[in-house]
């Protein structure tokens, strides 16, 4: 079941959003998008709201008993090193803040959607988890973009390769199996199938999830930063961090991609990637359990 397009460069954002969203859902065996659970989607727009507060992203959490426990663990963990602990949400709120509450959250409903693919889902979950941590800590040691921006690109900078498994898993190994056999570059075999690549595809499945735009773009370009216009030093981060997950051991293909144009874009030594990645290596270990 191929859906073979040409893929024109020059094609505008409503073309792309209309071509990504039509193929997708043909080819879905359910008819429908891939989306994320309704708190992950609530903790998002608690997030982009500069007047949100505790009480708002605790009745988030509060709907489920599940959610409650797991923010009251990561709050309690010794990633936040609490003298005394956490007993009611607000007090897990305020320790860990309000956007890394939102960030745990949309981590949660974005491990549900992981699942969904079981075949890939273990790596693919990895990589992206340990990208994300990669790019916060990137931000913050670049000061480029505010580190609180740069986690959740990085956990969904390839989430359109779940768009394409829960789509049409047969189609999906076909442009993996090429891969393999060294055929074509990832984006180009996945353009040679679908019609655009799996960066396209992020950027219109996130856009609709409620991601700011900068954090779209960067998420649309993390393989040539350079091309981007909005979220330029972002789409760098996501790049870099990108291919520092490989390093972690934690890749999402048999080969990293390059990181050439992000650290240029960054001003970044091969020296300070190192440091930054020995920093995510430790914060990876001590949330993979709490947040996957």
């Amino acid at each position: 079941m191929e859906a073979r397009a040409n893929h024109d460069p020059g094609i505008d954002r409503g073309q792309l959003r209309e071509h990504v969203r039509s193929t997708l859902t043909r080819l879905s065996r359910t008819g429908e998008l891939p989306a994320l659970p309704p708190a992950a989607c609530a903790a998002l727009a608690i997030a982009r709201n500069p007047d949100a507060g505790v009480d708002d992203i605790s009745r988030v959490i509060r709907t489920d008993v599940g959610l409650s426990a797991r923010i009251l663990r990561v709050a309690n963990s010794a990633a936040y090193a609490r003298r005394v602990p956490a007993r009611a949400l607000p007090d897990a709120v305020l320790t860990l803040g309000l956007r890394k509450t939102c960030d745990v959250l949309v981590a949660a409903g974005a491990r549900q959607l992981f699942r969904q693919v079981p075949r890939q889902a273990e790596a693919l979950w990895n990589h992206a988890l340990a990208t994300a941590i990669i790019a916060e800590e990137l931000a913050r040691h670049t000061n480029v973009v505010a580190s609180h921006l740069a986690f959740l690109p990085g956990l969904f900078h390839d989430v359109g390769r779940i768009g394409f498994l829960l789509a049409a898993d047969e189609a999906y190994t076909i442009v993996h199996d090429r891969l393999n056999a060294g055929a074509a570059a990832r984006p180009d075999a996945e353009r040679g199938w679908y019609g655009f690549d799996h960066a396209e595809a992020g950027a219109i499945l996130t856009e609709d999830w409620g991601l700011g735009p900068d954090q779209v773009e960067a998420i649309r370009w993390h393989h040539q930063p350079a091309q981007a216009e909005a979220g330029r030093h972002l789409a760098a981060v996501l790049n870099v961090a990108d291919v520092g997950a490989y390093a972690l051991g934690f890749g999402g293909g048999a080969t990293p991609p390059s990181d050439a144009e992000g650290r240029t874009c960054l001003g970044l030594s091969l020296e300070t990637a190192a440091d930054v990645l020995a920093r995510a290596r430790l914060v990876f270990e001590q949330h993979r359990d709490l947040i996957g």
